[in-house]
């Protein structure tokens, strides 16, 4: 069997009851603290509890095992996200590669074929508020323009029901936290920890700048508007002047 057939039918299977359940949308109204083992979500993934050990980051309940959760997805920095999506797929077969670092033109996440042409895109965006509509836009034009066959959408929080509306019937996937937990969760426990591993590797909390591929830093605003503000700040301001917000798990 081909590499090429391995990846379609991987993404295929991979997906389909949830390509089924898009016809539904009451499927994604899930209660704030659902997850699918129905069991009470561990909420104190922070970094005031998390040690270092043997040059990882790891939380102090989780030394010999890591508990996939919603709250651990959100502790990761967007490139570590990036690449633990990566590596699923690869587990999963898919010869899948992130983009470059910098502006990556909409997409994150490259699947080609056996010969080298690109079959899908991904996005990932690790996110706390909903995702909209327009960026499940932008990845379809993408997508078109690209000639993919199949968008991937990753992300660490859900998706608003127009944005849900739009997928329908384009061969997208759409992917929020729980389903990629679940999907995580289900996975040999082998495959599963390797990609703990990746997830946890070195410092895995704090942002990378996206313009210079460094960890960033906690800066305080100085003056104006947002004068004693705690921002991320990258190492090599001033000839780069990135900046992101901090998350509540960053703090």
């Amino acid at each position: 069997m081909t590499l090429f057939i391995i990846t379609l039918i991987t993404i295929l299977i991979l997906f389909k009851d949830k390509l089924n359940n898009y016809k539904d949308n009451d499927y994604y109204q899930k209660p704030e603290n659902w997850n699918y083992d129905k069991k009470p979500i561990n909420n104190t993934y922070n970094e005031r509890y998390e040690k270092i050990i043997n040059g990882q980051r790891i939380h102090s309940e989780n030394r010999n095992e890591i508990k996939w959760t919603k709250e651990f997805l959100s502790s990761l920095e967007w490139k570590r996200y990036e690449e633990v999506c990566t590596e699923y797929l690869k587990i999963k077969n898919c010869d899948a590669n992130v983009t470059s670092i910098g502006a990556d033109g909409g997409m994150d996440i490259k699947i080609k074929d056996k010969n080298g042409k690109l079959f899908a895109i991904g996005q990932c965006k690790s996110w706390s508020k909903p995702i909209g509509v327009s960026l499940i836009r932008e990845l379809y034009g993408i997508m078109v323009s690209e000639d993919a066959s199949y968008a991937i959408f990753l992300t660490t929080s859900k998706f608003s029901l127009d944005a849900i509306a739009f997928a329908q019937n384009k061969k997208m996937i759409l992917i929020d936290a729980d389903e990629f937990i679940h999907l995580i969760n289900k996975l040999n426990e082998l495959d599963k920890k390797k990609l703990s591993q990746i997830a946890t590797k070195g410092d895995y909390t704090t942002p990378t700048c996206v313009n210079c591929d460094v960890k960033m830093i906690k800066k305080t605003a100085k003056k104006g508007t947002s004068e004693e503000s705690v921002f991320w700040g990258c190492i090599n301001f001033p000839r780069c002047r990135k900046t992101m917000f901090i998350k509540n798990t960053d703090k």
